[in-house]
């Protein structure tokens, strides 16, 4: 046997080095789920892109998309997507609001988003529960809550640093809308609660179902302050449900306190019909549009067994007319639909497995809320001392308006650390924030719905960037 030894130049070791160490940093993913050729784009993209799915709990499997970083995916943060609902899926971020692609009519084509997020950052996107968009479970049950999809998100997190684990090491934020006002805060609670090995750093929540009693007390408030009823009804809900101090401790519209509670619950019970029923999209009151009825009925319904307004909001989704005919739908998530359940596309996807056909929002998800209130969870993982944490809100949703939110914010109790302030984007006014201690910031976006990254892309882009990078607004 005979050994031969080659001697390598210097430069060609650091080259081989330094090539090594960036594969490495990039996280190669797994060759079966790399996205070789995604159909309706003219060129495909330079960026790395991953998708299939990941074992949760009892043999249910999560649909994953991973998009890497367009800047510098070798040193970029790590950043979870989550939508909401819940059952709505998460491919709505990832074809509507804050990814690189979006959909044109029919679903026959693809364009390019100039701001999406992985400009800045890696993004995952993750479907979930099972029975939402691809992700299924092979028993055809789907029947969840809290607690078990928080759960089956953590077991599917651990399953996608198994399949990159070199991607454990970067910076990694959790980040949602919506009903991921509860998604998020509970799966980060239970990453931080894990072995060491994530390099968990904060987490964001966009128009977040945070505290369902501060949102529906605050719509009222939210509904008389943008015109929707008349002084006399406001007076009179004063007078029956407010102790006569129309503030946010001496108002109370669902479990009035008063002596003339029964004169409140009636007033307040029309009030809620009445802004449930109005000819306009709840998402983005001044968008001049229908919103996705199928998105708006499915969460209604889950969220209608405790919220007046959501009841209210449900019924009039299932039967929802307009005196006068609205535009065109602000989001037309059927052009999604229509791409998402294209054959090739699916191959593309590696999501031929799953038995569903894909839908912004699940209509076979059984779902128990189970927690209303997320302060205790909010205030555990900012008393942790080792998060950042971003709460914001477009200030013309309806769903999950800003005043709730903000009374959420104000609620846990920090002390500010910064008045509430302007922040700009492009020298334009682009909304409100304020600093609290803990590292927590609470900022609004003008003009914005619900869906933020759709309604204000480049604000949300300038928010989220600010955020990584640990800046101020």
């Amino acid at each position: 046997m005979y050994t031969v030894t080659m001697a390598i130049p210097s430069c060609l070791r650091v080259g081989i080095f330094v090539t090594i160490m960036v594969l490495c940093a990039r996280g190669q993913g797994p060759a079966e789920d790399e996205v070789r050729h995604l159909p309706g784009l003219s060129v495909q993209p330079t960026f790395k892109q991953y998708s299939g799915f990941l074992y949760a709990g009892g043999n249910r499997r999560l649909h994953y998309w991973y998009m890497e970083s367009q800047r510098h995916p070798e040193t970029d943060p790590l950043l979870l997507w989550l939508n909401g609902g819940p059952g709505a899926s998460s491919l709505i971020g990832a074809m509507a609001e804050n990814g690189p692609f979006r959909v044109g009519k029919k679903g026959k084509g693809l364009l390019i988003n100039p701001h999406s997020w992985n400009t800045v950052a890696n993004v995952l996107y993750l479907e979930a529960p099972a029975g939402v968009g691809f992700s299924y479970d092979p028993s055809g049950v789907y029947d969840t809550n809290d607690d078990k999809t928080a759960d089956d998100n953590y077991l599917a997190i651990q399953a996608f640093f198994r399949k990159f684990p070199t991607l454990r090491k970067k910076e990694f934020y959790i980040t949602g809308e919506s009903y991921g006002g509860v998604y998020v805060p509970m799966l980060t609670q239970r990453l931080l609660k894990a072995p060491k090995g994530i390099n968990l750093r904060g987490f964001v929540v966009g128009n977040g179902a945070l505290d369902e009693t501060a949102l529906d007390n605050s719509l009222v408030f939210f509904g008389y302050h943008h015109g929707f009823f008349d002084l006399d009804t406001w007076t009179r809900l004063i007078q029956h449900c407010c102790n006569e101090s129309a503030s946010p401790q001496g108002c109370n519209f669902l479990d009035p306190k008063t002596e003339t509670g029964a004169l409140c619950k009636e007033e307040a019970e029309k009030v809620y019909e009445k802004m449930a029923s109005l000819p306009l999209n709840p998402y983005n009151i001044y968008d001049e549009c229908r919103t996705d009825n199928i998105l708006l009925e499915t969460t209604a319904r889950i969220m209608s067994r405790t919220s007046p307004y959501h009841r209210h909001l449900y019924a009039a989704a299932r039967n929802r007319s307009y005196s006068k005919p609205l535009a065109s739908d602000c989001i037309d998530l059927n052009d999604v639909a229509a791409y998402m359940n294209r054959p090739d596309v699916k191959a593309a996807l590696h999501v031929e497995s799953s038995p569903l056909n894909w839908t912004s929002s699940s209509y076979i998800l059984q779902y128990h809320r189970q927690y209303y209130d997320m302060t205790p969870a909010v205030k555990e993982l900012v008393d942790s001392g080792r998060l950042r944490s971003l709460i914001y809100n477009g200030d013309v949703d309806m769903v999950c308006n800003f005043i709730g939110d903000q009374w959420f914010v104000n609620n846990l109790g920090y002390k500010n650390t910064t008045e509430y302030k302007e922040w700009f984007h492009k020298k334009q006014l682009a909304g409100f924030y304020q600093s609290f201690a803990g590292n927590l910031t609470y900022a609004t976006i003008r003009g914005s719905g619900h869906m933020v990254p759709h309604d204000k892309p480049a604000q949300a882009l300038h928010m989220i960037s600010r955020f990584m990078a640990n800046k101020p607004l």
